[in-house]
């Protein structure tokens, strides 16, 4: 079963004083089973019931969906690229922004992104886009 850390939540006020909406941050889930210091990168893992990809970076981590969008290659063979900014799918070299996974070059394809995050020995994540 998933953990999952809510963060608090915030009002403000919009125009001549109406209150906003409450807004909340998207919630980071308990990634189980993995370690950030013994487990072997890229790994498989479940987030809120999808599969996904974890890889370590020089900054951290970040998650990917399991397959390219493209012809369902598997991302787990995919390659950091370009000062770790992008992944390459091995397949067809279709290429993804790390930061929203747009397509660089493969227009009209996105590759589905997770932030990735490290705090006291357990990683969480939660979707970016």
């Amino acid at each position: 079963m998933a953990t999952i850390l809510k963060s608090p939540v915030s009002e403000g006020s919009i125009g001549t004083g109406q209150k906003a909406a409450e807004m909340t941050e998207r919630p980071w889930h308990v990634l189980t089973g993995l370690r950030p210091d013994s487990t072997n990168y890229p790994c498989r893992a479940n987030l809120g019931g999808e599969g996904i990809v974890v890889f370590r970076t020089k900054s951290g981590f970040r998650g990917f969906q399991r397959s390219c969008p493209h012809m369902q290659a598997t991302m787990m063979k995919a390659e950091l690229t370009a000062n770790e900014t992008m992944i390459r799918c091995s397949l067809h070299a279709f290429t993804f922004k790390l930061s929203d996974g747009k397509g660089v070059n493969c227009p009209g394809f996105r590759l589905k992104v997770y932030e990735i995050k490290e705090e006291n020995g357990v990683l969480y994540g939660r979707s970016v886009n």
